[in-house]
């Protein structure tokens, strides 16, 4: 019995696997480099106990565990308190970088890439055995081509619109319906906080009005622009290269890149720990797995898919990938 954990920047997802996946939980942002330790412990338990309630499985029937967990990896403070979180939960479990959890969810144990675009965005490859990293540099300086990083370009058009140094746009309207607040007043706010989650999420509304906004189009053109470039750049060193992410999402985005490969989304990544602890390497398993994972995650209220997935209706889970 395989408890998997993936714990990311907007949301934390847990299943448990026997032979296929019973069950599947899911809660909010498991990155304790963002919401701090303690609350990070406490979403990945709700998303562990979600899990386990939808198998009929306690956490004492568990025989093997493995955590990929956002921040494991990035230094050895963070790498420290990852572990901490996972092995309190399960002593003998195994930790790994998020990142490494969607290499496994997409390449299995080949040599390849994924790029992964969601809340922030990072790349990793494996070439001849060896596992190397590519961006991730957080979302200040990096993480071109996510949602946050969406979402602030966006912010900074928005401005410039108000400014009448770009046309006119209903990006400043949304702002305002979307965070609450006169424009400016958001802004300042917005600058103050830096809540990288909570600025992310407006993305999905450029990506929307994208369709009929000019400047919106342009956000999303730059970020498709910008996932091409990261795709070439990986091809440079492997020749397969998968794309995992909730900005995958967006059929602008996708319509968008000169580059036509497969894609997963950013809640897929999680059967990667089911990959790694079962050795598996057959591409027709993976995506029986996903398959499962979908099928699973329809059961979960509504109110949850919208919130944490972002997704509108059960029938984006019947994605053929």
């Amino acid at each position: 019995m395989i408890l998997a954990v993936d714990g990311g920047a907007t949301k934390t997802v847990a299943a448990v696997y026997k032979d296929e996946i019973l069950g599947v939980g899911i809660s909010s942002s498991g990155n304790y480099t963002e919401v701090g330790e303690e609350q990070a412990k406490k979403n990945i338990m709700e998303a562990i106990n979600d899990a386990l309630n939808n198998s009929s499985v306690s956490l004492k029937e568990i025989n093997k565990a493995v955590f990929a967990l956002a921040g494991v990896g990035d230094s050895k403070k963070f790498t420290e308190i990852g572990e901490r979180i996972a092995k309190d939960i399960f002593k003998d479990s195994i930790v790994m970088n998020d990142g490494v959890s969607a290499l496994r969810a997409t390449n299995l144990f080949n040599d390849g890439a994924v790029f992964a675009p969601g809340t922030g965005s990072v790349a990793f490859y494996q070439k001849n055995g060896e596992i190397i990293r590519v961006g991730g540099w957080g979302w200040f300086f990096g993480d071109e081509g996510s949602a946050s990083w969406i979402a602030k370009n966006a912010i900074t058009y928005a401005i410039r619109s108000v400014d009448k140094i770009e046309k006119e746009s209903k990006i400043p309207e949304e702002v305002e319906k979307f965070f609450g607040g006169e424009f400016r007043e958001v802004v300042t706010r917005l600058s103050k906080e830096q809540n990288k989650r909570l600025i992310a999420s407006f993305a999905v509304n450029i990506d929307k009005l994208s369709k009929n906004d000019e400047l919106a189009f342009k956000v999303m053109k730059n970020a498709a622009e910008y996932i091409d470039l990261m795709v070439n750049r990986l091809k440079k060193d492997v020749n397969n290269v998968y794309l995992l992410g909730g900005v995958m999402r967006s059929s602008t985005i996708r319509n968008l890149m000169s580059n036509k490969v497969r894609y997963f989304y950013g809640y897929h990544s999680v059967i990667g720990g089911i990959i790694t602890l079962e050795k598996i390497n057959k591409e027709e398993i993976r995506d029986d797995l996903v398959k499962q994972l979908n099928k699973n995650l329809i059961k979960e209220p509504e109110e949850k898919l919208r919130k944490l997935l972002f997704i509108e209706n059960t029938e984006e889970l019947s994605h053929g990938l």
